[in-house]
């Protein structure tokens, strides 16, 4: 987590995890709200103050204070994602997209499209890591949308840098009444 964390550069970073890392997502904005402003883009709905305040806690006694710090915008669709980054303005201040793609995965829009979005999205995240650290989550397509897996492939491509965090596996169940594996 530190090295996610401090010193974050002025970089677009690409984190493809399981459930678009939103564990990691929330402690790292809990961790940036402690020591200043942060924009949190939500494509997923994924952000959920109860957690970020819980690790908040761990860093300040001043929680109203850090939560005050983030300034949370949400997208339900892909085009409302293209709109908050047009919109976002490049001042300086760190920059989590927590799910980026999960509008972009929605069945009702077809691929050609959500490419051409995706496509106008990359300059402006690219635009905003100019001035602070950008860092975007996002998680593989399910089965269902498996084509759409280009749409994750461009995002890590156009990263400054792309980490792929695994998914821990679950414990092994042991076996009842003497059945074998």
């Amino acid at each position: 987590m530190d090295a996610l964390t401090f010193p974050l550069s002025k970089r677009l970073m690409v984190l493809t995890a399981p459930h678009a890392a939103g564990g990691l997502m929330l402690e790292l904005a809990a961790r940036l709200s402690g020591a200043g402003e942060l924009r949190v883009l939500d494509g997923g709905n994924r952000f959920n103050v109860y957690p970020v305040a819980r690790a908040v806690r761990r860093f300040t006694p001043d929680l109203t204070g850090a939560l005050a710090h983030i300034r949370l915008s949400r997208a339900f669709t892909c085009y409302q994602v293209l709109e908050l980054l047009q919109e976002t303005p490049a001042d300086g201040l760190p920059i989590l997209v927590i799910d980026l793609l999960a509008t972009f995965y929605d069945d009702n829009v077809r691929l050609a499209e959500s490419r051409r979005l995706l496509d106008a999205c990359i300059p402006h995240l690219h635009r905003l890591s100019r001035f602070a650290p950008v860092v975007v989550s996002i998680k593989l397509p399910a089965p269902l949308c498996a084509d759409k897996v280009v749409l994750a492939e461009a995002l890590q491509s156009a990263g400054g840098s792309a980490w792929q965090l695994e998914a821990l596996s679950a414990p092994k169940t042991p076996a009842l009444w003497g059945e074998e594996d």
